[in-house]
């Protein structure tokens, strides 16, 4: 109950392992790690002669107390020794050239070679005993048990122990649960005074385990199935944004982070999208050296209230998202936020604004947009630096780095209903204005009329309000109001309202209909080969479940697009 793991399924196999835990050999013969802190000297018996094939260990920080700890031991068996460490070489140790040699160097003296490298000398003469060290040296997970005291100063306990341990909270791989988290929990309980409370004594409250990277079909990487990717050649080609949003997107709780080389692709050019909208400040002399960072401005024009609103409700989210662990819900939410709502909505409705004649207009304009910027860069900072970091040095004039800048605290406080209701209602009309015209073929450059048949008062009122702004974004030429729709209708819903475009002299109807039963036919097809390898026992138990579920994914955009295909030949029939 004092450590939290997530997710909640890493506690299970965290018991499974201590519950079923097994002796653990610690030493391991290698070139580079901790050498073990043991010395090795003779065994004697109770009238202090030599227990010939036997040892005796003295565990130590250094040589000076392996000394002091063997010269008290041998001082109990009433020999009169002086300790020293054996200076041998011990990879030389078995060779008999060698031994010879040190037989000689040491006069009337025994050598005991136990195993390679614990050994010991006692020149009887020069009444000397010499202990030898262990060679070995610890297994990598003993000591990076230590980790979170030894980087403080362990055993020493100073101002900056005190500060930092324990830790709150521990990033790690799923798959050194047992062998890293559990043994630092070990450790530390057993190294740390017994007397301290147990909250004291344990490394951290939070143990947050994120998932394996995989390839894009979710495989281990591995040289011999040659899918293993180099980061750093991601990074040449990406970004380290990139990677790192990439990770932080994928990053949801007990899954795996699929590197997709498509979604790297997409992030970098996210990157790009934002490094755009700065130059869009720019250029609409948003940005000088003289102008200090904007402050959140007290807008009247609805458009600007709305994206303040829009800014304080993802400053929110994310929040609850980053509190939670939720890593890849934060990602998602920005990229939503960046991308959908200040990049491909408020950029567009903010330019009729920029050419208004009204100064006050293009100033609040200014603000808004500046400080909506700086909110982007400073929320996208954890997951997105070296971008942010450069376009806050290049915007505004700072008084320090982007690093160094307060994470925001305003809330919903900041979202005006009447502001958010209606240019809700016209990003909805402007959507689906253009989703209608894009299902029947209608050419992008052509401008149409459109017709209402109904219109609730608040609905209206939105028009009114923001009417060139959504005839210029939805390219209609005017509205009128009629009791019902002409033939050659296409109907178009927004709340409160029922638009239609007459279509019937701007497309070739019969031709789009064929056009769209051929694209129907063709899905028709390819949807029944995707469901009977889906329908087919030995398709799922015997191919890889990669395949499996990509066929899957294959099937749900197929029946997607053809519900959308379907959709359009119903408007065709209304046209007709």
């Amino acid at each position: 109950g004092d450590v939290k793991i997530l997710p909640e399924s890493g506690e299970k196999t965290y018991y499974h392992w201590l519950e079923n835990i097994e002796p653990w050999c610690i030493s391991r013969q290698l070139w580079w790690g901790h050498q073990i802190p043991v010395w090795y000297g003779p065994k004697l018996d109770e009238s202090g002669n030599l227990v010939g094939g036997e040892v005796e260990a003295f565990c130590a920080s250094n040589i000076e107390e392996a000394q002091e700890l063997a010269q008290a031991h041998y001082a109990q068996k009433f020999v009169d020794y002086t300790v020293a460490e054996f200076d041998a070489d011990t990879d030389q140790i078995l060779d008999d050239e060698t031994r010879c040699s040190l037989l000689e160097d040491l006069g009337e003296s025994y050598v005991e070679n136990l195993t390679p490298g614990r050994f010991w000398g006692v020149n009887y003469d020069a009444k000397i005993l010499k202990i030898g060290r262990d060679p070995d040296v610890l297994d990598t997970w003993f000591s990076s048990g230590l980790w979170p005291i030894g980087t403080l100063g362990w055993p020493e306990w100073t101002e900056e122990t005190r500060k930092y341990f324990p830790t709150s909270t521990l990033v790690t791989g799923q798959d050194i649960l047992f062998f890293w988290v559990a043994r630092m929990m070990m450790m530390q309980l057993a190294v740390l005074d017994e007397n301290l409370p147990v909250k004291e004594r344990i490394p951290f409250d939070t143990v947050y385990l994120h998932g394996l990277v995989r390839d894009a079909k979710g495989k281990k990487m591995s040289k011999s199935t040659g899918n293993v990717v180099d980061p750093l050649e991601i990074i040449e080609e990406f970004g380290a944004d990139a990677l790192r949003f990439s990770s932080a997107a994928m990053a949801a709780l007990g899954g795996v982070l699929k590197l997709d080389m498509e979604r790297l692709k997409g992030y970098r050019n996210f990157g790009t999208k934002l490094w755009n909208a700065v130059n869009f400040a720019h250029f609409n002399n948003v940005y000088d050296e003289t102008v200090p960072a904007y402050a959140c401005p007290d807008a009247k024009a609805a458009v600007n209230q709305w994206i303040i609103g829009e800014t304080a409700k993802v400053r929110v989210e994310v929040d609850a998202a980053l509190e939670a662990y939720r890593f890849n819900d934060a990602a998602n939410a920005l990229y939503a936020f960046v991308w959908g709502k200040v990049c491909d909505w408020y950029i567009e409705l903010s330019k009729p604004l920029f050419g208004s004649e009204d100064e006050a207009v293009i100033t609040e304009t200014r603000q808004t947009l500046g400080w909506v910027l700086d909110q982007c860069m400073i929320l996208l900072h954890p997951i997105m630096p070296f971008i942010t970091e450069e376009l806050w040095g290049n915007t505004a004039k700072r008084s320090g780095m982007l690093v160094h800048e307060d994470w925001p605290a305003y809330g919903t406080e900041l979202v005006n209903p009447e502001a958010d209701a209606e240019m809700n209602w016209v990003i909805t009309a402007i959507e689906n204005i253009r989703s209608t015209r894009a299902q029947m073929h209608v050419p992008a450059g052509a401008k149409i009329p459109m017709v209402v048949t109904e219109f609730s008062d608040q609905a209206r009122s939105a028009w009114e309000k923001n009417e060139a702004m959504i005839q210029k974004l939805a390219r209609i030429t005017s509205l009128e109001q009629v009791e019902s729709f002409p033939k050659g209708c296409a109907s178009v819903a927004a709340p409160g309202a029922s638009f239609g475009l007459p279509l019937a002299d701007v497309i070739d109807v019969d031709a789009e209909k064929a056009r769209l039963e051929k694209t129907l036919g063709k899905l028709a097809k390819e949807l029944g080969g995707l469901r009977g390898r889906l329908n087919n026992p030995k398709f799922a138990a015997s191919a890889p479940e990669e395949v499996v579920a990509e066929a899957r994914e294959n099937l749900a955009a197929r029946e997607e697009e053809e519900a959308k295909v379907k959709e359009a030949l119903a408007r065709l029939a209304e046209i007709a």
